[in-house]
């Protein structure tokens, strides 16, 4: 169910590429999920959507590591809750900024994300390296190729929304890469999971004290509800927080910006009863093939080495 829980620790070339595909699997999970999310009510509130995503997401893992439990600690406990905060603040940004944007503009600008982690970087003094920063500028090329460098429809509040989503989301990424090094990234998961259903209940029942009661329940929307909380919450946030025991916030950002082009695939194949249909061009494949290319780039070290090869030859 959960392959990454069964990754052994160690240092060889091996283990980063099953790292790299587990990554990339979240990142297709996130890819549908806006597929999906276009699909349910536009009147259902943000708040019940994520405590319904996130108390069957919590339900799910309760169950199948409920044996884990015991080990959870205090520590543990304050550090899922201060990330619980930002991945509620990040996933209800998220949702509204969706439901104002097409699939593709909104995974565009989620993925900018790959700008604000290096910039966080830099203001935690944790410089990042020649190939990151380059990869990253690259990357945000491909993207604004893949948007045939549109900037219709992104100047609203659905853009604003998606870009406070985006630091929330840097600043999650950073936070958990470091938590996951610390203590065990399943119970943090887990817990954070958990602190994240009843938040967003609490914000919920604030806004609408009815909650369950006020739902109008169709086949569609608990269809959408379930794949979404076992996809894109109880698998990808679990395995997220294990992957980044062994990755840097920079790697984890660097295959997540792949998004954009695994969204606008699944939003051409998939029928328009799942979002609205988009058209490939020759705009969006070549910013596709820069955005990969990027990724190639972030995620190695070639001019890093370069460097130092040539600052090792001796001088005759």
């Amino acid at each position: 169910m959960f392959p990454a829980l069964f990754i052994k620790e160690k240092n060889n070339f091996m283990t980063k590429i099953e790292n790299n595909i587990l990554l990339f699997s979240i990142t297709l999970c996130w890819a549908a999920s806006y597929i999906f999310i276009k699909s349910l009510p536009p009147d259902l509130s943000s708040f019940a959507y994520l405590t319904f995503t996130t108390g069957i997401a919590s339900l799910i893992l309760l169950v199948v590591f409920f044996n884990q439990l015991r080990k959870i600690t205090i520590k543990l406990v304050k550090k899922a809750a201060f990330l619980s905060i930002l991945l509620t603040t990040n996933l209800i940004l998220e949702k509204n900024g969706i439901s104002l944007l097409s699939a593709s503009n909104a995974s565009f600008l989620a993925a900018l994300t790959i700008i604000f982690v290096p910039l966080l970087m830099l203001f935690l003094k944790e410089k990042p390296t020649i190939n990151n920063v380059l990869g990253a500028a690259i990357i945000v090329l491909g993207l604004c190729f893949a948007n045939n460098f549109s900037i219709q429809g992104l100047f609203n509040r659905g853009a604003m929304y998606m870009l406070f989503g985006c630091l929330s989301s840097a600043i999650y990424i950073i936070s958990a890469c470091r938590f996951a090094k610390e203590e065990n990234p399943l119970l943090i998961g887990i817990t954070q999971m958990c602190f994240t259903a009843i938040i967003s209940f609490t914000l919920w029942f604030f806004e609408d004290s009815r909650t369950f009661l006020s739902i109008n329940y169709t086949r569609e929307l608990l269809s959408s509800i379930f794949v979404l909380a076992f996809f894109s919450k109880a698998y990808a946030y679990i395995i997220l927080m294990f992957s980044q025991k062994y990755a840097s916030p920079i790697s984890v950002t660097v295959i997540g910006s792949t998004e954009p082009v695994v969204t606008l695939l699944l939003a051409v194949m998939i029928p328009v009863a799942f979002g609205e249909a988009e058209k490939l061009s020759v705009f969006s494949i070549f910013g596709a093939m820069m955005i990969a290319m990027g990724a190639v780039v972030a995620g190695t070290a070639f001019l890093r080495r370069k460097k130092n090869d040539e600052k090792e030859v001796p001088c005759n």
